[in-house]
């Protein structure tokens, strides 16, 4: 699943599977052991966070077959780079590539709070699946309707949807988020799409989503690592076209761009871009072309309050080292909000 993404590069991984108390007591040193040499100078404590920040469970779950003793081992990652939210999960299982999620049982629903309780935990963001090709406008609004219910069960307060690649698909799919925002408005569940590839890669591609869904409850999630992979173009001028509407970001940098349109001032298609290098999104934030400082203080400029969510990491040989550079990204961020 995971090799969908920009980036990805499966890690070798130990076959030791410890337990979880070894697990949380492996990272309560190995964390800050490493974290240090990502931290900048003068970083603020989590609580002087101006906006609330979530980790997405993407960097650790390549670490399955070496945490095979510990299925909740997310979760504990998670805890132990010191966030406050586990974004982008679920309490039902995984479905066969290019099919739905299987929808959890309100047991599974109630473990998963319970788990996410016992750490201190909570979840802020659903996933939204596109609905698979073939599959019916009925069917589909009755699936995302689902999810919602679940969402809202977990606390989730938002379901973030990756959009459409396909023309003839948009308007079908604008349908469902057009019923699931009104649906989720009464669960107090936000519907949002993001920069990704497909029929979402600009923010003018955006606004067009939000003015064909036509309904309040229906915002942007802003990934500034996903327009300069996918577009090549400044995410701060991206940001000043769509700014009131976005209602979360999705924290990512990115090193060059890749499914490049085309940046003022590059040469034309089919004319060699020099020095692009290689374009990852599963990065350290401040290594890339986000600049996150300029980025943020625009956003405060239109009122932002909402989550964001730490997607891009780099993926360390262990789970240990990954996590460190979740925390560091964390408190990264932090130092930019302080100052924003």
């Amino acid at each position: 699943m995971l090799a969908r993404f920009p980036g990805y590069n499966p890690t070798v991984m130990s076959m030791h599977s410890p337990s979880r108390r070894e697990f949380l007591a492996a990272l309560s040193t190995t964390a800050f052991a490493v974290a240090p040499a990502f931290r900048p100078a003068g970083i603020a404590a989590a609580a002087t966070a101006r906006w609330p920040i979530g980790c997405h469970t993407r960097p650790f779950t390549g670490f399955r077959a070496s945490q095979a003793g510990n299925p909740d081992y997310v979760l504990d990652a998670v805890k132990a780079a010191g966030f406050e939210f586990a974004d982008m999960i679920s309490a039902g299982s995984a479905g066969a590539r290019g099919t739905p999620p299987v929808p959890p049982t309100a047991d599974a629903i109630s473990q998963l709070k319970e788990k996410l309780a016992a750490r201190g935990l909570k979840s802020n963001i659903a996933n939204l699946p596109t609905a698979p090709k073939g599959v019916s406008v009925t069917d589909a609004i009755a699936s995302t309707r689902r999810l919602i219910e679940n969402a809202h069960a977990l606390g989730q307060k938002y379901a973030l949807n990756l959009g459409v690649e396909e023309e003839e698909r948009w308007v079908d799919w604008c349908k469902v988020l057009s019923d699931a925002a009104a649906f989720g408005k009464e669960r107090d569940v936000k519907i949002v799409v993001k920069h990704h590839h497909g029929l979402n890669n600009t923010s003018l591609d955006l606004l067009a989503w939000i003015k064909q869904v036509n309904h309040p409850n229906f915002g942007a999630f802003f990934d500034p690592g996903n327009v300069v992979y996918y577009t090549g173009k400044d995410p701060v001028k991206q940001l000043e076209i769509i700014g009131p509407h976005v209602l979360g970001v999705v924290a990512k940098d990115c090193t060059a761009p890749h499914f490049m349109e085309r940046a003022v001032g590059d040469p034309p298609f089919g004319a060699a871009v020099a020095g692009a290098g290689n374009p990852e999104v599963m990065i350290q934030f401040g290594t890339g072309k986000v600049d996150f400082q300029a980025f943020f203080t625009k956003l405060k400029s239109f009122g932002f309050n909402g989550p964001v969510m730490v997607e891009g990491t780099e993926v360390g040989a262990t789970l240990e080292q990954t996590v460190a550079n979740a925390r560091a990204n964390r408190e990264f961020l932090e130092k930019v909000f302080a100052s924003a």
